[in-house]
């Protein structure tokens, strides 16, 4: 922008000063013209001080405007490094002397080369002969306690020893006459706490078959037992819908082999029960 200015500023200097120059030479040659026959004349002046100054600046080459440097900062002054720590080894410290246990004083040994055997034993008094022992005088036996009367036995004990006892007619007679002092209500109770028993006993042979593959179900077993508790029979009278429980409910009345004997009252030879086994898979 500068140079822009200068530049404007020296072309309108340089356009005047040749104007004024113009304007001075062209009087004197007019006025120094003398016609066709006359001769040119062609006055010279010097220039004045002030004109010679501006055609001095206009000839100097322009100033070359230089950039401005940055400024340095001042140098940084390092602060002083802190003292060295002292590295001269430790001095050694000296062990201490170990205490020296005094060692015991072995105590001397006898010599032994010049050690005398200690004399044999004297030897043992042979034993004194005992005198024979006595034999014990046999005790007396004692006088046999005299047994005590029978005691008289009751009348279901007179009719069962009779049904036991008795064979033929005799055992009938005997077992109907049980019977018909029991009136049905009671022999069915009776009957059906026997078969309470009869049921526990199989209860605890189940075991669930391995083929059953999980499968659930309930037979129904007819079971005939006897008065002393011994089976008879056992058949399958209602199937489970599955064989394989069918056969493991009769393996468990077969492996129970002997049941509570009936209870008293009962009379019959033998009893046929109708007992259902579950399955559950």
């Amino acid at each position: 922008m500068r140079r822009a200015l200068e530049t404007v500023v020296f072309l309108g200097l340089a356009l005047g000063i040749h104007l004024g120059v113009a304007g001075i030479r062209s009087p004197q040659l007019g006025a120094a013209s003398s016609g066709d026959g006359g001769a040119a004349l062609v006055s010279l002046e010097a220039s004045s001080a002030s004109l010679s100054a501006m055609v001095e600046d206009w000839e100097k080459p322009p100033e070359m405007a230089q950039p401005e440097r940055p400024r340095q900062a001042p140098p940084q002054i390092a602060p002083p490094a802190p003292p060295m720590p002292d590295l001269t080894p430790p001095q050694a410290v000296t062990p201490m002397p170990s205490p020296q246990m005094a060692l015991p004083q072995m105590e001397s040994l006898p010599d032994l080369s010049q050690a005398k055997p200690p004399p044999p034993p004297a030897p043992a008094p042979a034993p004194k002969a005992e005198p024979e022992p006595r034999p014990a005088a046999e005790p007396k036996p004692r006088p046999k306690a005299r047994p005590a009367p029978p005691a008289k036995p009751s009348g279901a004990s007179q009719a069962q020893r009779a049904a036991g006892s008795g064979g033929g007619a005799t055992a009938g007679e005997a077992r109907s006459a049980s019977a018909a002092t029991l009136n049905p209500a009671k022999a069915q109770s009776l009957k059906s706490s026997w078969g309470a028993a009869i049921r526990a006993r199989v209860e605890r042979r189940k075991r669930y078959p391995s083929s059953a593959r999980g499968a659930s179900g309930s037979a129904v077993l007819r079971i005939t037992v006897g008065r002393d508790g011994s089976l008879h029979g056992v058949s399958v009278g209602r199937s489970s819908g599955n064989r394989a429980l069918d056969q493991a409910a009769v393996q468990a009345v077969r492996a129970a082999r002997r049941f509570p004997a009936a209870p008293k009252g009962l009379g019959d030879a033998s009893y046929t029960f109708s007992l259902p086994v579950q399955f559950n898979g």
